[in-house]
């Protein structure tokens, strides 16, 4: 058995707790969330082998050869030890800062939630076989690095940054990063390659007909054109500067998509709110929300394809990050609705908002 510990610091808020939206570290939480980044690195449009080898890494309900259920433990021990400082009245401090006021909208609206202040600190703890534990390491590798922790982690929400970890040998024997580099994007794109390979994600793409279809997000190959990152080129001295400056970015496009539409829409009254695909729930007016329509699933929420989130860099400065997920929006033959009107998600407003990001369309 082997043990790994890694040090971490949150450089976002971080709003996660439990039932009372106390802020507090949840085990349970960052599993969930090493699982789920596990499934997106894989890649593997199989759900039944894709399930069968998650529970085999990270414990669940398994069938044996009779086609019983059996409850399989977790090979790996997960414990988080840390000494947060918490915080309550975000709203106040966001209230002359659009961007980030935007992008942690639900604060602003619901008034105060205890948070995890940036700064913060925790220890995470790894114990089990080579074998499994490189799985947990790439799944942590893409938590950090791509993703975030607790609520509106797709939005800026709970980003970490690594401060250090132990034995240095066992990680650096994987052959993957934790520090990065000068050039952010090339040290993303090649770590990023190589989490897939110690998952052992898929060499066959799941794409058909030109789009991913599988029913659940996925991160394509860096080499893929479907790939889609993009990173400030500015560097700013705090995370909120970071976060404000993409948050006005980001608030911009959706206010100019809505209005271009509602003026070629406001003759014959066909205004749909396009910008659903972003994510969901989306409501305008006086209850009246973006809905789905013809599935079998009660489907209420859908996680937006698109992630904004704050990288601590290798100068300690902070840069925004934008990264474009795959897989399908919607389960197969669902449609939004939005009063009488339905339709399919445009996804070609996420390619535009990429575009823009990258400079073709920022002047508008």
């Amino acid at each position: 058995m082997k043990r790994l510990t890694f040090d971490l610091e949150f450089i976002t808020p971080a709003f996660i707790g439990g039932a009372y939206q106390q802020a507090e570290l949840r085990p349970a939480s960052f599993v969930g969330l090493l699982r789920w980044w596990w499934r997106a690195l894989k890649g593997e449009c199989d759900i039944e082998k894709l399930r069968a080898e998650e529970v085999e890494i990270f414990g669940g309900i398994a069938k044996n050869l009779r086609k019983e259920e059996i409850k399989k433990a977790s090979p790996v021990y997960l414990r988080v030890e840390g000494n947060i400082r918490k915080g309550s009245d975000l709203a106040n401090e966001c209230r002359l800062n659009a961007g980030v006021r935007y992008l942690y909208h639900f604060v602003t609206v619901r008034g105060k939630r205890e948070f995890i202040k940036p700064g913060s600190r925790l220890s995470l703890t790894l114990i089990g076989k080579d074998a499994v534990l490189k799985h947990y390491v790439a799944s942590l590798w893409a938590l950090v690095f791509l993703g975030g922790v607790g609520a509106r982690s797709r939005r800026g929400g709970g980003n970490l940054a690594v401060v250090g970890y132990e034995p240095k040998d066992l990680v650096e024997n994987l052959k993957i990063s934790f520090t990065p580099t000068h050039n952010l994007r090339e040290w993303l794109e090649e770590n990023l390659r190589k989490a897939k390979e110690l998952v052992g994600s898929s060499k066959t793409s799941c794409d058909k007909y030109g789009k991913c279809e599988c029913e659940y997000s996925t991160l394509p190959n860096p080499a893929s054109s479907d790939f889609k990152l993009e990173i400030s080129k500015a560097k700013f001295n705090t995370w909120f500067e970071a976060l404000n400056d993409i948050g006005k970015e980001f608030m911009r496009f959706r206010k100019i998509k809505n209005e271009r539409k509602n003026e070629q829409n406001k003759q014959n009254e066909e205004w749909f709110p396009d910008i659903a695909v972003f994510g969901l729930p989306l409501k305008y007016g006086k209850g009246k929300a973006v809905e789905v329509e013809n599935t079998k699933e009660d489907i209420t929420r859908r996680s937006s394809p698109v992630i904004i989130k704050v990288v601590k860099n290798s100068e300690g400065k902070y840069q925004w990050m934008v990264l474009g997920l795959e897989g399908k929006f919607l389960p197969h033959g669902a449609k939004l609705r939005f009063g009488e009107k339905t339709k399919e998600p445009d996804l070609s407003l996420i390619e535009e908002f990429f575009e823009r990001l990258r400079g073709g369309t920022k002047n508008e």
